[in-house]
């Protein structure tokens, strides 16, 4: 059994930096609070807003009401429901990965440039000859070495964007802008290297048989659903996220 008395602590867990947890004396519990930007330290606090005597109990602001977890005064301007924990809606989803698919077109580009794709294609249209127009556009077929190759790094640079960022902060940059983090489903933690794994395998794995006949667009339909299912699931879940047992919430 940990030494650690029970109380509120800086939370491990956080996807936004200055949150704290409850550790009851012997686990981390589902008990979180949002960064409090006007709460003062109390006399003798360790100067990050928990007071060092009262082993990580969270400072009172002025006006706050005692026993209450983050002191937040009743009738103040900017007193608000904490909702962080909450699932999150498809749309805050879709936002994330809108803005997420950004450095995904940037490498693209790069790919398409350092492959001779680009040149070829504008000097094709340049010449107005449809024969060169299509040979050029064909380079970008997974069947073709420029192609696969584009295919390969944006596969390679999307797994360890986001198995990465999954597993060392819980929300990649678009999840962090629009306020949502990726935690487990049984435990609030970010997911391990095995969860967020096979949720990317999940999510994007189909775009690896893309270019097949049949089986590809089959492949490219069950990405459509995979995408659309928290929209009527009750845990707001993908496809990919009960694959990896993983729930999306808001972060704050």
């Amino acid at each position: 059994m940990s030494e650690q008395p029970a109380g509120w602590y800086p939370d491990p867990f956080a996807a936004e930096p200055g949150a704290s947890r409850f550790w009851d004396g012997e686990r981390w519990t589902t008990q979180v609070q949002s960064p409090l930007p006007y709460a003062q330290p109390s006399p003798g606090a360790s100067g990050h807003g928990h007071d060092a005597r009262g082993w990580g109990v969270p400072a009172q602001p002025a006006g706050g009401q005692p026993g209450r977890p983050g002191g937040h005064p009743e009738g103040m301007p900017w007193s608000r429901p904490d909702r962080s924990g909450e699932l999150a809606s498809w749309g805050a989803r879709v936002g994330a990965y809108l803005i997420d698919i950004v450095p995904v077109i940037v490498v693209t580009m790069v790919m398409l440039w350092m492959t001779g794709v680009y040149d070829a294609v504008n000097a094709a249209i340049e010449s107005g000859d449809e024969a060169a127009v299509d040979a050029a556009m064909a380079m970008m077929a997974t069947g073709h070495p420029a192609g696969l190759a584009i295919t390969a790094v944006n596969l390679l640079f999307v797994a360890v964007y986001n198995i990465g960022f999954h597993v060392s902060r819980g929300a990649t940059p678009g999840k962090m802008i629009v306020g949502i983090r990726v935690r487990m489903a049984d435990e609030d933690r970010n997911p391990d290297l095995r969860a967020a794994g096979v949720r990317w395998l999940v999510q994007f794995g189909p775009n690896l048989i893309s270019g097949v006949p049949v089986i590809g667009f089959l492949a490219g339909i069950f990405s459509i659903v995979d995408h659309l299912w928290p929209v009527w699931d009750a845990q707001k879940q993908a496809i990919h996220d009960k694959a990896g047992r993983t729930v999306v919430v808001r972060s704050r």
